[in-house]
């Protein structure tokens, strides 16, 4: 006999099956329904209680599947993670970065924290200075920005942030480097961490117990240290080396110290030496040529910005070492980018990458470099050609 899902278990039913069930009823008590007209007063009143029954079966499917680990999502699953594995989901970040500030005219401009408002000229986001700040005539002078919304909308590419909301004459503004915000941390990472929970209770220290301690590290003040890549590489008896980047890049080195504290403390087994490194940057750029339909609604900054937002974020998530299929050697493949940038949206119909499947060592953590993006948005096939 085939054996029932969990996932099937716990569907939410429709409407039209509510009211199936109960005309079913209906019919076992032998009510002559085939009598009753449509548009009546008793089958509308039949379609309105399907309508309240199925919403409470929704929330009764979430409820039931909130129960398990690999079903919850979402802020159910934000809470298994707290009540069951005592770990809280990772809150966005601002894009932080700094922005440089040319005044070309006489005035002198004295702002406070907060008081200066720029913008991203291609995506529309916004950004406020982080720090009191003078402008002072004829200069140009450098200030701390940060996202006003949280989260990788807020991310720029350098020299995107290129207009001022802030009336200041005279006054232009660029940002030299790119800036980076990240998404809270998405369902599969948290499910990730809570499973490796479980391997950080056995005395054994299985391998899941190290990237356990490490992607729930803190400093002495409580803040995460965004553990969000971890590879651990065997070095003779006794003896590991571990890897570590964060959701942005390599593990700062100043972090390191609290990093292996933290396996040290809640990790590793006795007579074994684990070794922390920042992982070693490797950047990746892409230069794609994208072809898509001109019907997404985007217009081509928009849709050039919304693609290199998707490849950073891939690129961001890719594990210490790479891919793994045949060891030693990991990889960034393109087959990865292009599934990136073909999920943007459904209008894109073929990409072009130029090179190859990048290959890293299992120290090495692919960094996002310039992403060049060529597009070329052409009329469906079915749209009228003159």
């Amino acid at each position: 006999m085939a054996r029932l899902t969990l996932d099937e278990l716990t569907q939410p039913l429709s409407r039209e099956e509510v009211q199936a069930s109960i005309y079913a009823v209906l019919a076992q008590l032998g009510v002559n329904t085939t009598s009753w007209k449509s548009g009546s007063v008793v089958r509308t009143m039949i379609v309105g209680a399907s309508s309240v029954f199925a919403a409470y079966t929704e929330l009764m499917a979430l409820i039931a599947r909130s129960g398990f680990l690999a079903l919850s999502s979402g802020d159910w699953l934000t809470l298994v993670a707290w009540y069951v594995y005592g770990i809280e989901r990772h809150a966005p970040t601002f894009a932080s970065g700094t922005l440089t500030l040319t005044n070309a005219g006489g005035g002198l401009y004295i702002l406070e924290a907060g008081d200066l408002i720029a913008r991203n000229g291609t995506t529309g986001a916004t950004y406020r200075n982080t720090g009191p700040v003078t402008i002072n005539p004829s200069s140009s002078t450098t200030v701390g920005v940060a996202a006003i919304e949280a989260g990788a909308d807020g991310s720029a590419a350098a020299h995107a942030i290129n207009a001022l909301v802030t009336t200041l004459l005279g006054v232009s503004c660029d940002n030299a480097a790119a800036i980076t915000g990240v998404d809270a941390e998405p369902d599969v990472a948290l499910r990730q961490r809570c499973s490796e929970m479980l391997g950080a209770l056995s005395p054994m220290g299985p391998w899941d117990a190290y990237s356990s301690a490490l992607r729930n590290a803190t400093d002495p003040t409580g803040r995460n240290l965004d553990i969000t890549r971890v590879s651990l590489v065997p070095n003779g008896y006794g003896l590991i080396d571990v890897y570590c980047a964060t959701s942005t890049g390599t593990l700062p080195t100043t972090d390191v110290p609290y990093a292996t504290a933290a396996i040290e403390l809640n990790a590793v087994p006795q007579a074994i030496t684990a070794v922390v490194h920042p992982a070693v940057q490797l950047i990746i750029s892409v230069n794609a040529t994208v072809y898509a339909y001109n019907t997404s609604g985007m217009t081509s900054a928009q849709f050039i910005a919304a693609i290199q937002a998707a490849v950073t974020t891939f690129i961001i998530a890719q594990p210490v070492g790479g891919n793994v299929i045949t060891p030693p050697t990991g990889y960034v493949f393109q087959d990865g980018i292009r599934t990136a940038i073909a999920g943007v949206a459904p209008e894109v119909f073929h990409v072009v990458l130029a090179g190859s499947d990048t290959a890293l060592t299992p120290a090495q953590v692919a960094t996002p470099g310039a992403i060049n993006v060529t597009l070329t948005l052409v009329p469906p096939p079915e749209a009228y050609h003159p």
